[in-house]
């Protein structure tokens, strides 16, 4: 019996873990966690109250041998079940401490609540039980709060003390949607010139900039923060904790609409960096994005606009290359050619303020055109690779309408036989979801001759878009991204372009 005991803890276990990556995405807070996993709460309440009737039923009307293999045919069940949620949900962990932490006190949650089962009669519903491990997982993340919230504010309270003593710059860089580029570019750029640190990956919240102060050898000159916000205030608090010296901003898109509600406060929002440096230090601003233009035009202090009209630090006669793009930086009377293993006009953009941040800071032109022709993309950002004769742009993290836009702007400037796409809708748009993902189908009718979509809500928007636009449109659906590489094999061809932009969060059920 206590063999099935163990069993019963590792199916719920496992099925805890896409669960888990719902709640790791929603930061832990637990009113996100339930909206997000609404539908996979339903679907595992649905499936413990259907087992739960039918163990009551073999309990009360079978004996002896038949009642021992009904159970094991419910433990299968509950097997397969838990299999089946695993295909279902994006399952994408990070295994940090906190989850290691909540994770236990999962299963030794689990084990108390439901363990006295195994001195009553009905200990067979332990075949049933993991189903609930969802709704454990949510009280075990209860209570470890606030032992996570004191272990949060140590490792926040160590890292302000690190920022508040450096004599580093620091320079903030916040944006819809092109920071982590602009961050990439500047490491790149700045590396051989100062002892420079940077937050790693996405890593754009007050943790992650405390996680990056914790490998601080306190010796650097620059300090690259990107600063994210998924609700108003967040860029005060990041704000707060660093004192940045230089701001950045570089885009403005309808993302995290949920949270936000409108185009207007997410402006708002990503303006409090540069209302945050004092009108003596300078805001860098993209203002080939037409809000941040307005946030440029509001800006009482230094200011320096990037675009490719109408800027301080203009971007001209860009020129796609088989190596990428050359393009002009002109400041003033100054022109400066510059050549990148990159491409379309965002990735430009985005160099184009590092390369100035870079000028501006004293990096020689001769050191930065050498760094600028070595420039390393970072993944999945308009990365361009070639295979078998296909060539393939991942670009699965810019899915914002305007990156979207940008991206399908972009293979333009490529040829190939055929422009085919790869795409699952975009989220976290509110109540312009609809609108924003029929026009993204749109957008893909005009530039490609093949769409392969991903399941799911958004996806069925994005081909209604597709279909409204050019009803004779070759559209393919798929289940998922594993169902849709399988496809790749099958389609593409020597001469084919292929667009991946489609990243769903882990947070979300396709």
């Amino acid at each position: 019996m206590m063999a099935l005991i163990v069993i019963s803890a590792g199916i719920a276990y496992f099925l805890s873990l896409p669960f888990a990556s719902i709640l790791q995405g929603a930061n832990y807070r637990l009113d996100v966690y339930f909206r997000r996993a609404k539908k996979g709460l339903v679907i595992c309440g649905g499936y413990f109250l259907a087992s739960f009737v039918a163990a009551l039923l073999v309990y009360s009307f079978c004996k002896g041998l038949l009642r021992v293999a009904l159970y094991g045919v419910l433990y299968l069940s509950t097997g397969c079940f838990t299999y089946a949620i695993h295909k279902r949900m994006r399952l994408h962990l990070t295994m940090t401490n906190r989850l290691a932490r909540l994770l236990i006190l999962l299963i030794l949650l689990y084990a108390a609540i439901f363990f006295p089962l195994y001195y009553v009669s009905l200990n067979a519903l332990w075949s049933v039980l993991p189903a609930l491990s969802p709704f454990v997982l949510a009280v075990a993340a209860l209570l470890s709060s606030p032992f996570e919230k004191i272990n949060n504010n140590r490792y926040l309270s160590r890292a302000k003390a690190l920022l508040d003593q450096t004599k580093a710059v620091k320079i903030g860089i916040t944006g819809s949607y092109g920071k982590t580029s602009v961050k990439s570019d500047l490491e790149q750029l700045l590396s051989s010139s100062f002892h420079t640190l940077a937050t790693p990956a996405n890593y754009n919240t007050p943790l992650g900039i405390a996680k990056t102060m914790g490998s601080s050898e306190g010796k650097e000159e620059i300090l690259l923060l990107e600063m994210g916000a998924r609700r108003t205030g967040d860029i005060i608090e990041l704000c707060r904790m660093t004192t940045p010296t230089i701001g950045v901003i570089t885009g403005i898109a309808p993302q995290h609409l949920e949270t936000f509600g409108s185009l207007e406060r997410i402006a708002e929002e990503k303006n409090q960096l540069a209302r945050a440096i004092s009108p003596e230090n300078t805001v860098y601003y993209n203002i080939a994005d037409d809000w941040v233009r307005r946030l440029y035009d509001e800006r009482v202090g230094k200011k320096v606009g990037i675009g490719f009209e109408r800027a301080d630090r203009l971007i001209e006669n860009m020129v796609v290359t088989d190596g990428g793009t050359r393009f002009d930086l002109v400041d003033g009377e100054t022109r400066r050619t510059l050549s990148a293993p990159l491409y379309g006009k965002a990735a430009i953009a985005d160099l184009a303020i590092a390369c100035a941040i870079a000028l501006d800071l004293g990096v020689p032109f001769d050191r930065l055109s050498e760094k600028v022709g070595r420039l390393v993309a970072p993944p999945h950002r308009f990365e361009v690779t070639s295979s078998g004769g296909v060539t393939i742009i991942d670009d699965s993290y810019n899915i914002n309408p305007i990156g979207a836009s940008s991206a399908l702007e972009s293979i333009s400037l490529f040829q190939a036989k055929r422009r085919i796409v790869y795409a699952s809708g975009i989220v976290e748009l509110g109540a312009d979801t609809e609108r924003e993902n029929r026009a993204l189908g749109t957008k893909i009718a005009a530039a490609c001759d093949l769409a392969i979509i991903a399941g799911g809500k958004y996806g069925d928007l994005v081909t209604q878009g597709i279909l409204s636009a050019e009803p004779s449109f070759s559209v393919i659906r798929v289940e998922d991204t594993v169902e849709a590489t399988a496809s790749f094999r099958q389609l593409l061809r020597e001469g084919d372009l292929l667009l991946i932009m489609s990243d769903l969060p882990r947070d979300y059920l396709i």
